[in-house]
């Protein structure tokens, strides 16, 4: 209501404070989450599962603040979700969004057949990983507590999701496995670049596709593990990289 106000379409068309000045998202925060992590391996006996402790500085959480009960946080159907926003059926409200910089999950995507023109087989395969989970659980714990600190007493309500009733450990998984976009813009590597001894990796040092002539693939899918961060910065690296190996190909430089 505020965004179609003529006190709002006033204000922005002479540059002064609006909602419309606003893409809704007011920060973010990069932290850690202090849950055990490590390298997995399985040993043959018994099947268990061993975890060597690795100390990692870097953030392997991201919150963002977004002045709007956005998609991002709904649960259930994502399409629903977007059609409740865009009636104006979701409530006037303020999200913190927990995202999972480096999950330890690892999903595929593999081709149907030959036709180029099918879609391929794509499997996420989403907090697969039980550390993943136990990230999760630690960042809506640490994102309640962003909201109960003072800074947001003038405009802080009542909990909508995950709600005042889930609490436990378990309640609050159930919550994240329904809900949605855990990943922000986080997921990269299905098309690894990689040492020429990698048989995971699709394409070279140079970004050529292996064994295809002509072809490149310039974006965060050739990242090979996830970075600390949003990709942004990385893939315009990349795409800089790839123009001048391009350049320099064809001797244009």
């Amino acid at each position: 209501k505020c965004v179609k106000s003529p006190a709002s379409l006033a204000t922005y068309a002479l540059g002064l404070s609006s909602p419309l000045l606003s893409n809704t998202m007011e920060g973010f925060a990069f932290t850690k989450s202090n849950v055990y992590s490590g390298d997995e391996s399985k040993t043959e006996s018994t099947g268990s599962i061993k975890r060597r402790l690795i100390k990692d500085e870097r953030p392997d959480l991201m919150f963002s603040l977004q002045s709007a009960r956005f998609p991002f946080a709904c649960v259930g159907s994502y399409t629903d979700c977007i059609s409740d926003s865009q009636s104006g059926e979701l409530p006037n409200a303020m999200t913190i969004h927990a995202t999972l910089l480096r999950p330890q999950s690892k999903g595929s995507v593999r081709i149907r057949c030959a036709n180029a023109f099918n879609s391929p087989l794509i499997f996420h395969n989403y907090l697969s990983d039980s550390v993943d989970m136990k990230h999760m659980i630690a960042a809506i714990k640490r994102a309640r507590k962003i909201v109960q600190s003072s800074a947001f007493d003038d405009v802080r309500g009542k909990e909508v999701l995950p709600g005042p009733s889930v609490q436990t450990d378990e309640e609050i998984e159930d919550y994240i496995r329904k809900s949605s976009c855990h990943f922000f813009g986080t997921l990269v590597g299905t098309c690894k670049m990689g040492a020429a001894d990698d048989e995971n990796a699709v394409v070279d040092c140079q970004l050529r596709v292996r064994k295809v002539g002509r072809l490149r693939v310039v974006d965060a899918s050739v990242i090979p593990a996830p970075v600390s961060g949003f990709n942004h910065a990385t893939v315009a690296a990349i795409a800089e990289k790839a123009a001048d190996l391009i350049k320099e190909e064809y001797k244009l430089i």
